[in-house]
C-alpha cells in the first residue's frame, strides 16, 4: 500500500516555490485577479486573529496581514515560507511555522482559520481530525474559510492525479463538516461560489469550474436546528391538548433537522419516528441525536424521498404530525393507506395550522 503521507511531502519537496506549484496554472494573469477575488470572499478581518493553514508562498498571507490585527502563517515545506518571507519582509504582524498542518499544535484562539487546498492533501481518515482541530482553533462565531477542487474528469493533466490528492464534491464536504462536534459547536458552511478567474485563465476549463470558495461557521450545535424551531411552537398547544404521554407512538412526517422530533421526546417522553427528505437535514439531525444522550433512545430518524411510498408493517402511531409534506406529494392518500394508526386514539395534524 502507498505511504500517501510519504508521497505527499516528496512532491511538494519537489514543486519550486512558484505560483505555478500553488495554483496549478502558470498564467501570469491569473496571480493579481484570482488573490482578488479569495480576499473579497474572506469575512470581515480587520483588526482579527487569522490562522492561514498551508500558507505556502503568501499570496494570501500579505493581503490578509494589511487589515488583521495579526496572521500565524503556517506551511509545512520551508522552502516555500522562506519565499513567503521575503515577498511579505515589510509586514511585522506575521508569524511563521514550519509544521505539517495535520500535525500542527496550537492554544491560541483565532477569528479566522484560512486555507487553500487543505483537504484535498488529506487522507479520509485525517479529516474528521482536521475539521475537530479547526474547531478547537477558532473563537466561537468564528470563520474557517477554505478553498477546494472536485472531481475532475478522467482526462486531466496527470499532476492533478497524485495518490495523495482526494478531491471531494461539494455536498460530501458540507457532510464532512457537519459531521464533526468539538464541546458542543460544529461548523456550518454559510456561503460557498466557485472561481470565475480560474474558469477564465486555467487551460483546463473542466478542472476549474470545480475549484469552489467554502466559508463556514463554528456555531452552536443547537443553532443547526433554527430553521426548524417556528414550527415546534407551532405545535405545542396542539400537542398540549392531545395529552401526549410517554410510551406513544409519534410520527413526524417533514420533520426537517428535527427540531420537532426533539421537542417531542424531551417535553412528553414519547417515542418519535423523524422523517425528513434530504441527506443533509438527516445528517444534522442524526449530530443533534447524538449530543442529547438523555433522550436519544426515544428518537428515529428516516431519510426518505418518496414518504408516501413508506410501508411501516405492523407498526402502529398514537399521533402523526405532517409538516407541509401533502403539499409536496404526488397522491397524499397514499400516506395514510401505508400507515396504521390506533383505531381509538388517533390524531394527524398537517402545516399550515389555523389557530
Amino acid at each position: 500500500m502507498a505511504d500517501v503521507d510519504k508521497d505527499r511531502k516528496e512532491f511538494w519537496s519537489s514543486q519550486p516555490a512558484v505560483l505555478d506549484s500553488m495554483v496549478l496554472c502558470d498564467n501570469p494573469l491569473f496571480q493579481e485577479a484570482d488573490t482578488d477575488y479569495m480576499v473579497h470572499y474572506l469575512p470581515p478581518i480587520a483588526n482579527k486573529s487569522v490562522l492561514e493553514l498551508g500558507a505556502g508562498i503568501g499570496r494570501l498571507t500579505g493581503e490578509i496581514a494589511k487589515k488583521a490585527k495579526d496572521i500565524t502563517a503556517v506551511d509545512f515545506m520551508q522552502h516555500f515560507l522562506d519565499v513567503n518571507k521575503v515577498n511579505n519582509r515589510h509586514m511585522s504582524n506575521i508569524t511563521y511555522i514550519c509544521d505539517d498542518f495535520t500535525k500542527f499544535q496550537t492554544d491560541k484562539k483565532y477569528d479566522l482559520v484560512v486555507s487553500a487546498w487543505l483537504f484535498v492533501n488529506t487522507k479520509d481518515e485525517v479529516v474528521d481530525k482536521m475539521i475537530g482541530l479547526v474547531l478547537e482553533w477558532l473563537q466561537p462565531g468564528g470563520y474557517f474559510t477554505f478553498r477546494e477542487s472536485g472531481p475532475y474528469d478522467e482526462d486531466v493533466p496527470m499532476r492533478f492525479k497524485q495518490n495523495f490528492f482526494h478531491h471531494r464534491t461539494p455536498f460530501k464536504l458540507h457532510q464532512l463538516l457537519g459531521g464533526v462536534v468539538k464541546d458542543g459547536h460544529t461548523l456550518t458552511i454559510t456561503r460557498c461560489k466557485n472561481s470565475r478567474f480560474s474558469m477564465k485563465y486555467d487551460h483546463d476549463i473542466a478542472a476549474a469550474v470545480t475549484e469552489v470558495f467554502y466559508v463556514a461557521k463554528k456555531v452552536p450545535i443547537e443553532l443547526v436546528l433554527a430553521s426548524t424551531l417556528p414550527l415546534t411552537t407551532i405545535s405545542c398547544s396542539y400537542l398540549k391538548k392531545m395529552g401526549v404521554v410517554a410510551g406513544w407512538q409519534v410520527l413526524v412526517v417533514g420533520c426537517g433537522t428535527g427540531a420537532l422530533v426533539f421537542h417531542i421526546a424531551s417535553t412528553y417522553g414519547a417515542d418519535v419516528l423523524g422523517v425528513n427528505f434530504t441527506i443533509k437535514d438527516f445528517n444534522a439531525a442524526v449530530i443533534h441525536q447524538k449530543c442529547s444522550p438523555d433522550i436519544a433512545s426515544l428518537i428515529l430518524f428516516e431519510m426518505i424521498v418518496a414518504v408516501e411510498e413508506a410501508d411501516y408493517g405492523a407498526e402502529c402511531f398514537d399521533v402523526i404530525l405532517i409538516q407541509e409534506t401533502q403539499l409536496m406529494m404526488n397522491d397524499p392518500t397514499k400516506l395514510f393507506a401505508n400507515i396504521r394508526v390506533r383505531i381509538d386514539l388517533a390524531y394527524c395534524l398537517t402545516y399550515p395550522c389555523v389557530a
